[in-house]
């Protein structure tokens, strides 16, 4: 059965109970993660405070952990209500617009800039691809890995964009928020204050 198509009405009353309770359960989840990743975010840059490579790199983890939970929900509420042709116009949509309240460090739409000139550690969205950027302030070990090999980077790129099985346009899946280019994104590795290592050798 094609995704994108209505999956049909429900035969009995208790077929649709069960599914409205799936779907109350499955919209809770979402908000849930949504409250769990700005927690962990909360404890993210308090635990990294010191180390700024360190909790960039939490805080853009949370950001897009967050980005990716809004869209999930938007999805969701297409197919609820069958409105596929908004769950199309989705795709290469600006993906911040699809979030409660945007992070400080997104700067909005940008069409012609000056790299030059840009800040660092920014989000900001590219309506000429269609694709959201994050320009990382420290890019240590950070690297878009291509066929090739690995390539050091401090910009990254993501586009919602729709998912197909096997390359069939008539086998809908869903939408994703995906980077444009796989990425890869290690720890930095942190030193000790001189006195802490001490107290940790007692």
């Amino acid at each position: 059965m094609n995704a994108m198509e209505n999956p049909g009405r429900k035969k009995t009353g208790s077929v649709s109970a069960r599914h409205n309770r799936q779907r109350g359960f499955t919209l809770f989840e979402l908000v849930a993660y949504i409250l769990v990743v700005a927690i962990t975010a909360s404890v993210a840059y308090n635990r990294f405070g010191d180390f700024p490579g360190e909790a960039e790199r939490a805080n853009f983890m949370a950001v897009m952990m967050q980005l990716k939970a809004g869209v999930n929900m938007r999805m969701m509420n297409g197919i609820a209500s069958g409105n596929w042709d908004e769950l199309r116009a989705l795709e290469g949509s600006n993906p911040m617009d699809l979030m409660l309240e945007t992070p400080t460090n997104y700067v909005g739409q940008l069409s012609v800039m000056d790299m030059d000139g840009m800040p660092a550690r920014i989000w900001y969205f590219d309506p000429s691809t269609g694709e959201l950027v994050y320009i990382a302030n420290d890019a240590t070990n950070l690297y878009v890995v291509m066929d090739e090999g690995r390539l050091q980077t401090d910009e990254l790129r993501f586009r919602i964009t729709m998912k197909y099985r096997s390359g069939d346009q008539q086998s809908w899946e869903g939408l994703v928020l995906e980077p444009t280019r796989h990425y890869e994104w290690g720890t930095i590795g942190l030193e000790l204050p001189r006195q802490v290592t001490a107290s940790v050798g007692r």
